[in-house]
């Protein structure tokens, strides 16, 4: 703001000095009239005084009128500048080239340049991962906005450059959040870049920040699994169970789910912690495997698959997963915690109905969809993956 003040400064005196310049030039041009008038004007009284037209005391009444008349202009033409205009016009375009070349070093400091490239790289889709990543620093190191260096972080996490990510979490833990939960989703994410800058190993930092967390939500799924992990690397395998049991509670994935599964079967293992010790959570489970020909549909950006499971004869699900396309690679596990209504789960039932529905991620109602899968009877708490093709 200053730059831009002092730049405007120089160009009003600029243009001030090369008014006065060209108005003294006028001066000049005017003054050497007036002396070639006032000349002619002395000749023709003395002549008409010699021819006995004027009285001597009229001529010298007339001369001094013209005296004070030249007089009086040549005041007005007083100047506080230099005459030349020379002078004025290199003056000029000093400031006018200086004035250019400052707008354009401050047009590149204050980064409108870089905003005008990006935009550019953006719209002829030139854009490079080096590039957004340098775009997102410039924009975090200027506006200083915590969104800003969080989005300057996940990209540092998609570039498994960790530590990085993790300081740019900090910067964008240091200004103030107006949500709560916008705030507690920022800790997760950095408790999570904690962890894996770590080489995915447990730390003090990443407990003090996975504790921090629970006190806001206890029933975050991610911060109990990093409590899990803590408490694994501590040897304090029962701790690990029941707080990853506790992660599976409120773990809605399943791919999640297998993999806490795995971690707990780990944990009761080393710790010799058996079934009667620590109730497992998952009493009923139903796993089942998607399959379908990608040549008869690609996905789309808002598809959402609902996968029942139904007592036969009725119509209320007793276990429902809505699982999102990049999931089905992996086992879908169903189990006895997935139960729209509490009093009916998978613990009553000993066979059950498969049904896929298709419907959209904005779709409110679980009843909405299209039917594109059926398989029924299916044995709960089997080892077997059971398998359904749908009909896309």
């Amino acid at each position: 703001m200053m730059t831009y003040l002092f730049m405007a400064i120089m160009i009003l005196v600029c243009i001030v000095y090369f008014y006065y310049a060209v108005k003294r030039s006028a001066s000049q041009l005017t003054h050497s009239s007036q002396d070639n008038f006032s000349r002619v004007r002395r000749v023709e009284i003395a002549q008409e005084e010699a021819m006995g037209r004027l009285t001597p005391s009229e001529a010298r009444q007339l001369l001094n009128d013209l005296d004070q008349e030249v007089d009086s202009q040549s005041n007005q033409s007083r100047r506080f500048f230099s005459a030349d205009v020379s002078l004025a016009r290199w003056t000029m375009f000093s400031v006018v080239a200086l004035s250019v070349l400052g707008s354009v070093s401050l047009y590149q400091q204050l980064g409108y340049a870089t905003e005008v490239a990006f935009t550019e790289d953006l719209r002829k889709q030139q854009l490079t991962p080096e590039k957004i990543t340098r775009f997102l620093q410039y924009r975090s190191e200027r506006y200083e906005r915590i969104e800003d260096w969080y989005f300057l972080a996940t990209d540092y996490m998609n570039a498994n450059k960790y530590s990085e990510a993790v300081s740019a979490f900090e910067k964008a833990l240091e200004k103030p959040s107006q949500n709560a939960q916008d705030h507690t989703a920022l800790l997760v994410e950095y408790a999570q870049a904690i962890f894996y800058a770590n080489d995915n190993q447990s730390s003090p930092k990443m407990l003090a920040v996975v504790e921090a967390i629970l006190q806001q939500d206890p029933t975050q799924a991610i911060a109990l699994d990093l409590k899990g992990v803590a408490a694994f690397s501590q040897q304090n395998y029962l701790g690990a169970v029941l707080a990853w049991q506790e992660a599976i509670r409120y773990s809605p994935r399943s791919v999640e789910r297998l993999a806490l599964l795995s971690d707990i079967a780990k944990a009761r293992q080393r710790g010799r912690i058996d079934y009667q010790q620590v109730a497992p959570i998952i009493t009923h489970q139903l796993a089942v495997k998607i399959e379908w020909d990608e040549g008869d549909r690609k996905w789309q950006p808002d598809d959402v698959l609902l996968v029942y499971a139904v007592i036969k004869g009725q119509k209320m699900p007793v276990a429902i997963q809505r699982i999102f396309p990049d999931d089905l690679n992996q086992p879908i596990l169903l189990t006895n915690l997935d139960a729209l209504m509490p009093t009916v789960t998978l613990a009553e039932t000993e066979t059950v109905d498969l049904m896929v529905k298709l419907s959209s991620i904005h779709d409110k109602d679980l009843t909405k969809g299209r039917i594109i899968g059926i398989k029924e009877s299916l044995l709960i708490n089997t080892k077997e993956i059971f398998a359904i093709n749908v009909a896309l």
